[in-house]
């Protein structure tokens, strides 16, 4: 189970990246656009944007590896999770305004870090999203210094 305080911050603005194998079988990763913590805190819906990661998002099927990383800008506080793809889905409503908050909130505090907005617009888009479910299998500490890889949680298939 995911905790409160980690949900939170996964929820927040943080920069979100998430890392497969692409259909040739080779290493590849995405940035997603924003990130929930389901009710039951025991996966997390990623949305991202497949005609930017194609290739990320090409070998992604239910029950591929995926890890997802959040990392906080301001001070690269972050969390890795480990885990397994349980469901790929067109993004709702609901999905997409969260989306929409996230990249409203990311665009607001990479400004203020001095982010020209042409990159942020690179790398928030909004558009053709995907839902990516995840069931995390374990988490580590991957803020940098002292305890950089530390496991938080072991999670039992």
């Amino acid at each position: 189970m995911i905790d409160q305080v980690l949900a939170a911050f996964v929820q927040g603005p943080v920069m979100m990246i998430f890392a497969t194998r692409s259909a040739a079988g080779l290493p590849a990763v995405g940035r997603a656009i924003g990130a929930r913590v389901t009710s039951g805190r025991d996966a997390i819906d990623i949305f991202v944007s497949p005609s930017q990661w194609a290739d990320a998002l090409s070998g992604v099927a239910v029950g591929s590896q995926i890890a997802f990383t959040a990392c906080r800008p301001s001070d690269y506080k972050t969390f890795q999770f480990k885990g397994e793809v349980l469901d790929v889905t067109p993004m709702d409503g609901a999905d997409q305004a969260m989306a929409e908050r996230y990249a409203d909130d990311m665009t607001r505090v990479l400004l203020d870090l001095g982010v020209q907005q042409p990159q942020i617009d690179h790398w928030l888009t909004r558009v053709g999203l995907v839902r990516l479910r995840l069931q995390p299998r374990s988490t580590f500490a991957q803020t940098p210094g002292p305890g950089a890889g530390a496991q938080l949680a072991q999670v039992a298939p």
